[in-house]
């Protein structure tokens, strides 16, 4: 075997080995050497072998370096055939099975010699122009990678992968930092050529026995990279997922613990090497398609329910750190499944994750007997036209006998036809039980660490009344458990406001500070509702004013990063005219009104830190009628440097007609609060004497 001889001869210390690597580089015969890491393919490498050889930058100048890692198969003898057949064909047996193909491919890396190197999977093939395009592009341009896209081949159809680059014909930068998306395209190695020295004086290389040990050697080589080129307009690579159909996956398709267990040490290694670089920023825009594509693994899983939450507790470091960032996930199934796992709420999850599994499952079964039925009824279909040209020519001959073929094969495609409208039914019935199942397991649903503030007078005005009910009403209908009203009045309505709302949420209270004939006072409402919340965060709430449930998820998940300050808008209004129409199913669709640029809107709903809000001197009571005391604490919010975010939405408000009545007073407070400093607002904050009472720990 003249391919082991020559991996014998390979030096075993590091640096004996790097002195040979650079001995060779420049003296090679070979312009790209192919690595092939090869297990038990017996079915697929021939077709991988002969895409090599059809190759039309010519087969002597490739090097094929094909690395067996104990398969139990006939692979080992296949490549034997080919070594035996070609002079550049090496055919190398590893001693023990690794797991996984890093140490097959680091041994290629060992024992390659071209100028250049590409991979290969041995149950995928090269389309015949691969080598010569890449090899083309990447001494043309003289960068370190050169890469292209692929098409999925199944067994009836060819599919292009999905690209985030639209027509763009192809991205070539510098540093990866010029466009970091390139960090979203699946980390496949067999789609890349890379300058051989580039790899081997960097000391880049393959985790190895764990799986997605490619995503790791693919960021090491990305953020190294002097020039990088992608083709984004080629398909050079033909990625088989016909032995998925078959029931024969290969070792990283294999969902089971050590696979997953694996994947979440190479993510590991894969976050160290951001840190090692500085590059902490490319997270999110990294992991946000490999957590994801992890969890579904996961879902799909049949490990115990023992080693899911061994599995969960390993992975929690790293969803945690994903969580930091403001990056919405693309399967909304996996948001309430990462709160889970962030709250190490880790049977919830488990219990989550069974749910949604036997969805699929059914789902599968759903589709499965979907796609039958179709067929059958294009058969049917096909059939009845066929007779119907028939029965036409003996009609005159027998029409009962044109009667009954034409009835029977009707009867069968109205059959059929009930089949698929029962097929849908049942699937909207699926979805809409996970739904229920999903609001009772994701914590960010649950809003159990939110209480709503409503600040409010009754009025003899049947608009606000309405207002009021449609509110509450649409709160409770998304699944707020906490809502405080917080009068400020003459005389209190908690009576009858209790027997008529009371039964919307899990916590209703009604407090009053009682007016004495005073102006309304929004400011001194909303304190007293928030000194009596039970909760660490408030939302700030009008009677007339309402935003999409998920505003309030996105404002929560903020909230718990850090932010102060949450606005669900960004100072756009929206008003809603046709309540009756919204009221019915509260679709925000139905609304057909025109959205208002608001410059100076800070008020109609507003999500805070509670400690925060105290902290800063709460709303100032000196306000008193209507205006000001939104923007005022938006000031100081300013003042104090609080951490606070804009959801890009607008606010929809229920329309009413209202007299703007501004007092001259709130005028001056505003002004006096803009001319402060930080040091003389604290001073000035410290004298109010609601400041005080609430820093006593005041509650009535």
């Amino acid at each position: 075997m003249k391919n082991q001889e020559k991996s014998n001869t390979y030096p075993i210390r590091t640096s004996d080995q790097m002195k040979y690597l650079k001995s060779i580089l420049n003296d090679s015969q070979f312009k790209i050497s192919i690595i092939i890491p090869v297990y038990n393919v017996e079915n697929y490498i021939k077709n991988a072998l002969d895409s090599i050889v059809r190759q039309t930058i010519g087969l002597k100048h490739l090097e094929v370096i094909m690395v067996n890692d104990c398969s139990t198969d006939k692979s080992g003898k296949i490549m034997d055939e080919y070594a035996n057949k070609y002079k550049n064909f090496t055919s190398i047996h590893l001693h023990e099975n690794s797991g996984a193909a890093g140490r097959p491919r680091n041994v290629g890396i060992e024992n390659s010699t071209g100028n250049y190197l590409m991979f290969l999977d041995p149950d995928d093939y090269y389309t015949e122009d691969a080598c010569e395009v890449l090899y083309g592009r990447i001494v043309a341009d003289n960068v370190d990678i050169v890469f292209s896209r692929y098409v999925y081949v199944f067994e009836n159809k060819i599919q292009r992968c999905h690209s985030i680059f639209g027509d763009l014909d192809e991205i070539k930068v510098k540093k990866i930092d010029e466009e970091p998306g390139l960090f979203t395209i699946p980390p496949s190695v067999w789609t890349k050529i890379f300058k051989r020295s580039f790899i081997v004086e960097n000391d880049i290389r393959f985790p190895e026995g764990i799986p997605a040990q490619d995503l790791t050697f693919m960021v090491h080589s990305f953020l190294e990279a002097n020039g990088i080129v992608y083709l984004n307009n080629r398909f050079l690579f033909n990625y088989n997922r016909i032995r998925d159909s078959k029931g024969d996956k290969g070792i990283s398709r294999n969902k089971n613990k050590k696979n997953l267990m694996g994947m979440i040490q190479a993510y590991h290694k894969t976050f160290d090497l951001l840190k090692n670089y500085g590059k902490e920023e490319f997270y999110p825009t990294l992991f946000k398609g490999h957590l994801q594509f992890w969890m579904d693994g996961f879902i799909i899983s049949n490990t115990s329910s023992i080693e899911k939450r061994e599995l969960l507790e390993t992975i929690g470091f790293l969803i945690e750190e994903f969580n930091k960032y403001d990056t919405e996930l693309n399967k909304r199934y996996i948001t309430p499944l990462f709160n889970n796992i962030v709250d190490k709420r880790y049977d919830d999850a488990i219990s989550l994750s069974e749910i949604i599994k036997n969805f699929i499952e059914t789902q599968n079964k759903l589709e499965k007997e979907k796609d039958d039925l179709q067929r059958i009824l294009d058969s049917s279909k096909n059939e009845l036209a066929e007779h119907l040209t028939f029965t036409g020519y003996i009609k005159y001959k027998s029409k009962n006998i044109a009667f009954r073929i034409n009835k029977r094969f009707k009867w069968n495609i109205k059959s059929l036809y009930i089949k698929l409208k029962n097929f849908f039914v049942n699937t909207k019935d699926r979805i809409f039980k996970l739904y229920i199942q999903l609001q009772g397991l994701n914590p960010s649903i649950r809003y159990d660490d939110l209480t709503l503030i409503l600040p409010y007078r009754k009025t003899n005005d049947p608009d606000r009344e309405e207002n009021l009910d449609i509110t509450l009403n649409f709160f409770s209908k998304i699944g707020i458990n906490n809502m405080i009203i917080s009068e400020h009045s003459d005389k209190s309505s908690k009576d009858y406001l209790i027997k008529k709302y009371a039964h919307l949420f899990n916590s209703f209270r009604v407090c009053t500070v009682f007016a004495n004939g005073q102006l309304f006072n929004k400011s001194r409402a909303i304190n007293k509702g928030v000194l009596e919340s039970l909760t660490q965060y408030v939302a700030i709430v009008d009677v007339d004013c309402i935003t999409k449930k998920e505003n309030v998820n996105r404002a929560i998940k903020l909230l718990k990063k850090g932010y102060k300050v949450v606005h669900p808008f960004d100072r756009k209004v929206t008003d809603i005219i046709d309540k009756k129409t919204f009221q019915k199913k509260f679709d925000f669709h139905t609304i057909k009104t025109t959205v208002q640029n608001r410059p100076w809107a800070d008020g109609g709903i507003v999500f805070w830190d509670k400690n925060s809000f105290i902290n800063i001197g709460m709303e100032n009571e000196n306000f008193s009628g209507w205006g000001g005391e939104d923007n005022e604490i938006m000031i100081r919010a300013d003042l104090f440097n609080l951490k606070q975010y804009r959801i890009d939405d607008t606010l929809y408000h229920l329309y009413h007609h209202r007299p703007q009545k501004r007092t001259q007073n709130n005028v001056e407070q505003l002004q006096k609060t803009r001319q402060m400093t930080k040091e003389l607002c604290l001073d000035e904050i410290n004298r109010w004497p609601w400041v005080i009472e609430a820093k006593k720990g005041y509650v009535k």
